[in-house]
């Protein structure tokens, strides 16, 4: 790999549109066969660049945008012909599975494209306004819709996400809470949230899957502020690996709980005829050794929600032992320490 650091002069202009055309007529004075930009505000979640081996003509890695409506969409959609318009994918449908998705639109922060395409298109990047000089159609959909115009095919990728920063990373932007510590859940324990805890939403979502699924009995990898939540409602056994810590919530717990000594790796009380309602994944902390939980919880539970969901070793993990014989029925969003709520297949 050449790594080449440029005057800060030469890597940025106004419009955008000129400074993407600029890097397409810098590109095509090489040899290479693919162009991948990615914006300074854009960081990508999971390494897009193995997509080159994917030999397709465009492919960009979805990021979070803020509408004028103030609703958070994906920059990827399709066009609806009924009203001659486009319409954002709602990833949430997407089977976990796909790792390609065709589409109509993509965003041109995090993209792939083959040479082939920028050979072909003159001027491949602009925005377009009409008769008065009000824009109506911005750099990412010109793009995408001269290049698809051309009959160049163009994907996302749903499961190589972006995060977007604007001052706060716009993934994250709707599990923070005004409230924060002086929320009555994290006084009533003296525990705030995020952190390596959970946070509001993702309670919510927790609270939410345990009362319509009537559940009575949760298995806990991870004591924390969910499990004094968690056993507010049902019966908990939580398994911790710092003896300071499971001391800790042990004398906060205010309802059903039980929390239990392991050592990560080899789960001692296992027993493979015990079951519970739920299982839900929370630790180890620190992530980089929760294997063992996600293969015991395969065994213990029709139903596992993983927190962190999205990090990489737990993506991992998710798919060795859950993607199988499980099916994933809901997220509370995308960031990394979202969670992710499983059923078994019937």
């Amino acid at each position: 790999m050449e790594i080449v650091l440029e005057n800060p002069n030469k890597t940025w202009d106004h419009p955008i549109s000129s400074n993407r055309n600029r890097i397409v007529k810098r590109f095509l004075q090489t040899d290479c066969d693919y162009l991948m930009m990615i914006d300074d505000d854009v960081v990508p979640l999971f390494n897009p660049i193995p997509f080159v081996f994917a030999d397709k003509d465009i492919i960009g890695f979805p990021a979070k945008v803020r509408q004028q409506t103030g609703y958070l969409n994906w920059v990827a959609y399709v066009k609806d012909p009924d009203r001659d318009s486009y319409a954002p994918v709602d990833f949430s449908l997407i089977d976990d599975t796909i790792e390609l998705l065709k589409l109509d639109i993509v965003g041109t922060g995090c993209i792939l494209i083959k040479r082939k395409v920028l050979e072909s298109l003159k001027a491949p990047f602009h925005t377009d306004f009409d008769e008065d000089g009000i824009l109506t159609t911005g750099t990412d959909f010109a793009f995408c819709i001269k290049a698809g115009t051309a009959g160049f095919e163009i994907y996302t990728a749903p499961q190589r996400i972006c995060e977007h920063y604007k001052e706060a990373g716009l993934l994250q932007f709707n599990t923070y809470s005004d409230s924060d510590n002086t929320d009555p859940a994290a006084v009533k324990y003296g525990i705030p949230w995020g952190g390596f805890a959970i946070n509001p939403v993702e309670w919510n979502f927790i609270k939410r899957i345990i009362l319509e699924n009537d559940v009575k009995t949760v298995c806990e990898f991870g004591a924390g502020l969910s499990s004094l939540l968690m056993s507010e409602k049902c019966k908990v056994k939580s398994y911790e690996v710092d003896k300071k810590w499971a001391e800790k919530i042990q004398a906060k717990r205010n309802g059903s709980l039980d929390v239990r000594l392991w050592d990560g790796e080899t789960f001692a009380d296992y027993n493979k005829n015990e079951k519970y309602d739920l299982v839900f994944i929370d630790g180890p902390r620190g992530g980089e050794n929760r294997e063992h939980a996600y293969d015991v919880a395969s065994m213990l539970s029709d139903r596992i929600i993983c927190h962190d969901a999205r990090r990489l070793p737990d993506t991992a993990w998710q798919k060795k032992y859950l993607q199988g014989q499980f099916k994933l029925k809901a997220r509370s969003g995308y960031y990394q320490a979202c969670c992710h709520y499983w059923e078994r297949k019937k």
